[in-house]
């Protein structure tokens, strides 16, 4: 058999397009663009603040959490305000343990609610408890990394700021595909909110106002659906004013794991939410254009290399293997910085290939819920 390398005029131009790709599209992904850090305010003016929790049953992670918000070094003062279920007896025993802190205050979803959202119900009682006008809203399941996380969060809540979108992270025991799509996620939406275009947030660490919440009627165009509320209250109260992003690690939460079900149906849950969301064209327009690139630049390196080797341009074949090892490399080192700035530790090679599944995950999503029971996604079942 012999070998014989030519280099005709298509062999040249499909390889500049090959390699040019292989260069560009890993600058089209969020691990790529850098989040804005500004620089943190004076703490001489911070404002006092409540800290609102949403227990939802999940009375072994507030009891383990709990302490930690309590805790907080915050010289101009804070307090905590927990909301849950009248009868959920286990909370109500652990609450009944921090009783005689000065700082924690408790009040209960009446039993008789119905017809509405509970969580976007719980939250609106916690925020006509808050004593303080900066509410920051998380959720018990969410634990904040040492005792100087509300000052150091803090610092971004300016008086021109409506809202301000913090960072959560999976725990290391989720699983890593979890905490890869949270941070990748992540990314797209706090951009936003950094340019002055909140959106909504897959993090339940949102800071906001109580006087806006009060005077703009709350959650009340969406009490019906089920969940969401994190994603309705940026939507919302982010168009008042400036958005602002609390982006530095002491200012993050970690969240622990949840179950695989769990994590599909805050993704299924979604699908019906951003139908109710104003806005948002620019994130997922950037998000298909990235995915877009992202498979175009794959599709044209393989089908590269399967007509090189029917032509036996073998030239062209040793490019679309450069290229494809070009752009593995890249993505990985985008995605490695990016893992290492959001505090996500798992394997470099993993980017890759989570990277590629992420859009073939979406559309699973999106099949589930076309097949699901629309019933499902609003408190008031018709």
């Amino acid at each position: 058999m012999t070998f014989s390398i030519s280099i005709d005029t298509l062999t040249l131009i499909v390889s500049g397009i090959l390699l040019l790709m292989a260069l560009v599209t890993p600058l089209l992904s969020p691990h790529f663009r850098r989040l804005r850090h500004d620089a943190p305010q004076s703490t001489i003016d911070l404002p006092r603040v409540t800290v609102l929790l949403v227990s939802n049953g999940d009375h072994v992670a507030l009891d383990e959490h709990l302490p930690i918000y309590l805790t907080q070094d915050y010289a101009p003062g804070y307090d905590v305000v927990v909301v849950s279920e009248k009868a959920d007896a286990e909370t109500d025993n652990v609450l009944k343990r921090y009783a005689n802190n000065e700082r924690l205050y408790s009040t209960f979803v009446p039993e008789s609610s119905r017809y509405m959202s509970k969580n976007k119900l719980a939250i609106t009682l916690g925020v006509k408890a808050a004593k303080n006008d900066w509410i920051v809203l998380t959720d018990p399941r969410c634990k904040p990394m040492g005792s100087d996380w509300l000052s150091s969060l803090s610092q971004s809540l300016a008086d021109h700021d409506s809202i301000v979108l913090g960072y959560v992270n999976y725990s290391e025991e989720s699983k890593p595909y979890h905490r890869f799509e949270q941070m990748h996620t992540a990314l797209y939406l706090l951009r936003a909110a950094q340019r002055g275009e909140a959106y909504r947030t897959n993090c339940p660490l949102v800071a906001f106002k109580k006087k806006d919440f009060m005077e703009n009627n709350g959650f009340l165009e969406h009490l019906r659906y089920s969940i969401g509320e994190y994603d309705f209250l940026v939507n919302k109260y982010g168009k008042l004013g400036d958005s602002e992003v609390a982006i530095s690690p002491q200012t993050w939460l970690t969240e622990d794991p949840i179950h695989e079900k769990t994590w599909q149906n805050r993704q299924v849950y979604y699908e019906e939410t951003k139908k109710h969301l104003e806005g948002g064209m620019g994130v997922r327009t950037l998000f298909l254009t990235d995915q877009m690139m992202l498979h175009l630049n794959y599709i044209l390196e393989f089908a590269a290399m399967a007509f090189a080797g029917l032509t036996s341009r073998w030239v062209l074949l040793g490019v679309a293997l450069l290229s494809l090892v070009i752009t593995c490399l890249l993505r990985t080192l985008n995605g490695k910085r990016a893992m290492k700035e959001m505090g996500v530790d798992i394997p470099s090679w993993k980017v890759v290939p989570y990277e590629v599944s992420m859009l073939w995950r979406n559309m699973m999503t999106r099949m589930r819920y076309e097949y699901a029971d629309k019933n499902d996604f609003i408190s008031h079942k018709v």
